[in-house]
């Protein structure tokens, strides 16, 4: 604490000069090599103010501490764009799931960008480096065994032929007898609920 504050009284003179940016950023050895990911919003809304503080801001924050420090730091986010909130949207607004992903990445980036938020690479979860990625940490851990095969319960929707997501039915909980409860959990009470429970 001594130091910190006297660093302090000494102002910005007594900080190490800044890190010149490296593209791309890769671990460096021996050096202090800081990975920052934050929450990946989803592509299915436009990002408001809430969003980016509860997403992205204090990653950001962190991110600018760690080069302030020298730190060899890669902050990386991007949109999650698989889901039922993704499919949804897109009939809602009459587009393809490719074409509101495309839409929507692009309304983020430019808002983050607005917002001075600083990414080393703002990505997507639908590119073809991020699903070899993916397929590879899932392959790896079901050949380690840490993969287990289940069997659940959905409600299907008749006259659409589709499943529903679990976020979108709606019932009372059997716990505590909330009336709007979701399929996935009880905003009252916490519990974690299958949708075919509410009653």
């Amino acid at each position: 604490i001594a130091a910190a504050l006297d660093t302090w009284a000494r102002g910005p003179e007594a900080l190490p000069p800044p890190r010149e940016p490296r593209t791309p950023v890769l671990p460096v050895e021996g050096e202090r090599n800081v990975l920052i990911t934050s929450a990946l919003p989803y592509v299915n809304n436009v990002p408001h103010l809430g969003n980016i503080i509860g997403c992205v801001l204090s990653a950001d924050t962190f991110a600018r501490y760690c080069r302030g420090r020298g730190w060899n730091t890669l902050f990386v986010c991007g949109t999650d764009e698989y889901g039922t909130a993704t499919e949804t949207r897109a009939l809602q607004e009459g587009l393809s799931p490719r074409q509101l992903c495309d839409r929507y990445h692009q309304v983020h980036a430019d808002i983050y960008a607005w917002f001075q938020i600083s990414f080393d690479h703002f990505g997507r979860t639908t590119t073809p480096q991020q699903t070899r990625i993916a397929q590879d940490i899932f392959q790896r851990l079901q050949a380690g065994g840490f993969v287990l095969q289940d069997t659940l319960e959905q409600l299907r929707c008749g006259a659409c032929g589709r499943y529903l997501a679990d976020r979108f039915v709606e019932g009372t909980c059997p716990s505590c007898g909330y009336a709007e409860a979701r399929g996935d959990q009880c905003d009252q009470c916490g519990k974690l609920i299958n949708a075919v429970e509410l009653q």
